[in-house]
């Protein structure tokens, strides 16, 4: 953990040529004894006094708050946000540039004034170009203030994990081993459909879009029909990444990704089968995200991991190396 008194001070390009001045003007002082250089070398000796006490004053009592996306998808810009606040009572810090360090993502904001008591957010953009889990460290809270002369900087434990989904591909047209069980199929009860289950008396207050008109035109009252639930479509994406590695892996997992999107997008229950793992059939945004996480955290197959068990009831669509 690291201890909040911690800092980190690095030259600036103007700082090295100020600092090497004012050695020069020191050494000048000391061989001639002129006043008038000692009296330089005062005001810039105070001038990098004065500069540690005002940077520090801008970087004590800022607290940063990461903000990540709750999605994120290799190949696509993501915005990260920075929440910075400032806890002081009454000093503004000034110049702050906010930044990722030790991390696996690089990124940074600026911002010019942080009032005190109060927060800003900046946030930078960010572009994975891999699957998978992205770990954050630290960050950084920098300033030049006042003068430029040196960068000071805090650094922030704020541990975090972002997982990124497999890359977006076309998905390409599958082969099903199951094509008579494709389309939505009606049950055996009554639900919401299209096709009738049964006739039956017209009861009073019920609603008029129930009414067979052609079956209650021809008994001469009004007779109502109840239609057969309809059962979604089941899909089971199937990847065996036993064999599988490298370059195969990920083209294998990109286009598992967009079979479980296009079916998910047209409406069906969707399961996926991998090695050793196995997400049952369902749809909506938080299944999607789960068996998108799945894959975008799937790795190489371990030595006796058992071969991907498809759900019995559902098409099945097998992705390929």
């Amino acid at each position: 953990m690291t201890p909040p008194w911690k800092r980190r001070l690095a030259f600036t390009r103007m700082g090295r040529w100020y600092t090497g001045l004012t050695i020069g003007i020191g050494l000048a002082a000391t061989n001639t004894g002129n006043n008038l250089l000692f009296l330089v070398l005062g005001l810039m000796l105070a001038s990098i006094i004065i500069s540690g006490i005002l940077s520090e004053e801008s970087l004590r009592g800022v607290r940063v708050e990461r903000r990540l996306p709750s999605v994120a998808t290799a190949g696509q810009p993501a915005l990260i946000g920075l929440l910075a606040r400032n806890g002081k009572a009454r000093a503004p810090s000034f110049s702050l540039e906010v930044r990722e360090a030790r991390g696996d993502v690089s990124g940074r904001g600026f911002l010019v004034l942080l009032p005190a008591r109060q927060a800003a957010e900046v946030a930078y953009r960010f572009v994975p170009q891999r699957r998978g889990v992205h770990r954050f460290e630290q960050i950084e809270v920098a300033t030049r203030a006042p003068f430029g002369l040196f960068e000071k900087s805090r650094p922030l434990d704020a541990p975090a994990e972002l997982a990124v989904f497999p890359r977006q591909v076309p998905a390409p047209p599958a082969v099903s081993r199951a094509l008579a069980r494709e389309g939505e199929r009606p049950q055996d009860r009554i639900g919401l459909g299209l096709e009738v289950h049964s006739l039956r008396e017209h009861r009073p207050g019920e609603d008029a879009r129930s009414i067979h008109w052609k079956s209650s035109a021809r008994a001469g009252r009004l007779i109502a029909v109840d239609r057969e639930q309809e059962r979604r479509r089941r899909v089971c994406v199937v990847l065996d990444q036993r064999a599988l590695q490298g370059d195969a892996l990920e083209r294998a997992v990109e286009v598992a990704a967009s079979l479980v999107t296009r079916e998910l997008d047209s409406g069906a229950e969707v399961a996926l089968a991998l090695a050793g793992q196995f997400l049952p059939a369902a749809n909506g945004e938080a299944h999607r995200h789960a068996a998108l996480r799945m894959l975008a955290l799937l790795g190489p197959a371990a030595a006796g991991v058992p071969a991907p068990q498809p759900d019995a009831n559902a098409a099945v669509l097998e992705v390929g190396g």
